[in-house]
């Protein structure tokens, strides 16, 4: 009886460790960027993935990024771009950030700026993960955490709000093309706290990034898939 057991016991443990390898490898399936939504993108479908090959950026309003500072201002900016040189590895595709930056942000009158620390080179990594029927996340990372910096210099005195998270979670949104509300999408609407060093002392302690961008490149239809 005890020998039953003790191979029922083998077995079990054995079960579950084929249940937990084939979830690990299915979790490591790599990451593609794919033309059409196919469960598993076949080579003739499969982006080549090359310099700046994921990159979002406004198109038309509503599209913009903007950081909503409860009770002090929100910093919109209808311009801008969100770019990533990615590679392709066992699972998810992982890169860094080329570019992040915005332009003609309001409010115009007190000349606002929302930028990462550095436009070009930020440091940050990018890691790009399919998450079924097309869609994907982009996870920004690194650095110490994702920073944004609110700076509207024609105020008295010149106000400057920093605000950080450890990392910063975009849904990509696949999608066939043919127009607004139908090209693949990249969006965000992420909590942020602020750095004390270098903030200007009214600045709110917690801010809000939100951000709605349609991707651009490596082209208008684009599916996250394996």
């Amino acid at each position: 009886m005890k020998l039953l057991k003790s191979a029922g016991l083998i077995l079990g443990l054995a079960l579950v460790a084929t249940a937990f390898l084939a979830v690990g490898s299915a979790s490591a399936e790599t990451t593609k960027l794919c033309r059409v939504n196919e469960e598993k993108c076949s080579k003739a479908n499969t982006y080549a993935l090359g310099f700046e090959n994921f990159k979002g950026a406004a198109i038309s309003s509503p599209e913009e990024a903007k950081l909503v500072m409860p009770g002090l201002v929100t910093v919109s900016c209808p311009t801008g771009k969100l770019a990533s040189t990615l590679k392709e590895t066992t699972g998810a595709l992982l890169g860094e950030v080329s570019k992040w930056n915005t332009f003609n942000c309001t409010p115009a009158a007190s000349k606002c700026t929302l930028l990462p620390p550095k436009e070009i080179e930020t440091g940050y990594t990018a890691e790009v993960t399919a998450t079924g029927g097309g869609n994907g996340s982009l996870v920004i990372g690194g650095g110490g955490g994702p920073e944004l910096i609110a700076k509207c210099p024609a105020g008295s005195p010149v106000t400057t709000c920093i605000y950080t998270a450890p990392t910063i979670k975009f849904t990509v949104k696949g999608g066939p093309g043919g127009g607004a509300g139908k090209n693949p999408q990249v969006s965000t609407e992420a909590s942020m706290t602020k750095v004390p060093f270098g903030s200007s002392a009214f600045c709110p302690n917690t801010a809000t990034y939100v951000l709605l961008y349609q991707m651009v490149e490596p082209g208008s239809a684009l599916f996250i898939t394996h």
